[in-house]
């Protein structure tokens, strides 16, 4: 009776154990797979600290990559993305406001097994097939090695560097406090690579090594969080060197694609809460919603802002301060009076300044802020008259929706 007792209580104590563990509840061993659906966007936001040695003393930049994916179509055994690579930048680190700089566009497939498929006419993305998976159940502790590639783009030529990726699954961990996104526990999936590879022109050689530590969320079928260290030497002809040291922090979100009605009804949301002076004016576009400030937030040939200005601005902080985590950014803008040199400093000049002011006098954050000069490029009325070079004249907030 004892016996028959202490084995149904052994029983219940096993049964409790694997109720309350799921990685334990699915037996030996777990599965990791990427799951995308159509209608789905993956973002990647990524922020580079970035060390730089030249042979003679150290330099510094920040670099921030915005990475938008929208899930066109899937696949049985993956999924096809059109993608926008976005970067952004400011040297010496910490020091000035991010400027945007480069758009890239692509059209790739990723397989469930984290394998990339992409064609040859796109530069991004510059890291394919990181991570991969077998098609075998994993326990903590398991290791496995799979290819990858990661392509460099000079002035003249494309660099495709294959490596083989060594990687240990250590089993489900808390995010790192760097994270910034509370107390989660995710599967903690580690990495490294290194290369040496011949280089093109003036470079002889490349050497590059990567560790990387990621979470990834199974049950999303999408990383949520990795930080990677990186490092890459140039050898160039001269016999000289160069050496850059990254520390790359990146976090993933997956979500439906913001429609056409759901924009419609932000711009609503946000016109009702306009100011009455008629300076400022809210828009959708394909991006997002657009806030445009007209001239009168500078004098003429002018990139500091009037006192008006800044009245209008602090309605602009109230308004973007209702959508936290939003990427903003900020273009200025230029009627087709004077040069199109002329005209692309000065609007690139007023837009960092409106960027500045609503971050060191209105708290919003700067690193989700840039900025970007297009003169006369983009104009939003006719030239020819008065009232439309007046529209023409504006520095652009967008709110991006994804």
């Amino acid at each position: 009776m004892r016996q028959a007792t202490w084995i149904q209580g052994l029983r219940a104590a096993v049964l409790l154990a694997l109720l309350s563990n799921p990685t334990m509840a699915e037996g030996p061993g777990v599965r990791f797979e990427f799951r995308l659906e159509p209608n789905e966007v993956l973002t990647v936001d990524k922020y580079q600290d970035i060390r730089i040695f030249n042979g003679l003393a150290w330099d510094s930049r920040e670099e921030k990559n915005r990475i938008i994916l929208r899930v066109v179509d899937r696949r049985e055994d993956g999924a096809v993305l059109d993608g926008q690579f976005l970067t952004y930048s400011r040297s010496p680190r910490l020091t000035g406001e991010f400027r945007q700089e480069q758009t890239f566009d692509s059209h790739f497939l990723i397989h469930k097994n984290g394998n990339y498929e992409v064609p040859e006419e796109y530069v991004m993305p510059n890291l394919q097939s990181l991570p991969s998976f077998p098609d075998r159940p994993l326990s903590p502790g398991d290791g496995w090695n799979a290819p990858a590639v990661e392509t460099m783009d000079f002035v003249s030529v494309r660099l495709r560097l294959p490596v083989s990726v060594n990687y240990e699954y250590a089993g489900p961990a808390p995010l790192p406090p760097a994270a910034n996104l509370g107390e989660q526990s995710f599967d903690l999936i580690r990495y490294r690579y290194s290369f040496r590879h011949r280089g093109a022109g003036n470079i002889l050689q490349i050497n590059g090594f990567s560790s990387c530590e990621l979470w990834f969320d199974r049950e999303a079928g999408i990383p949520v969080y990795d930080t990677n260290r990186l490092v890459y030497e140039f050898i160039l002809a001269d016999g000289s060197r160069q050496e850059f040291l990254f520390r790359i922090d990146s976090w993933y979100r997956k979500r439906r694609q913001v429609s056409v009605t759901d924009r419609e009804e932000m711009v609503e949301s946000i016109r009702e809460h306009l100011p009455d002076s008629g300076n400022l004016n809210v828009r959708q576009t394909d991006e997002g919603v657009a806030l445009d400030l007209n001239a009168i937030l500078f004098d003429h040939d002018s990139d500091q802002l009037t006192p008006a200005a800044r009245a209008e601005l602090e309605h602009v902080a109230t308004i973007l301060s209702r959508f936290p985590g939003r990427e903003i950014r900020i273009s200025g803008h230029t009627d087709n009076t004077g040069s199109s040199a002329y005209n692309l400093r000065l609007s690139e000049s007023r837009a960092r300044t409106v960027v500045r002011a609503l971050s060191q006098s209105n708290g919003i954050e700067s690193r989700r802020m840039s900025y970007r000069g297009f003169g006369e490029t983009q104009p939003i009325a006719s030239n020819a008259t008065p009232e439309g070079r007046a529209r023409n004249r504006r520095v652009e907030i967008l709110i991006v929706t994804e």
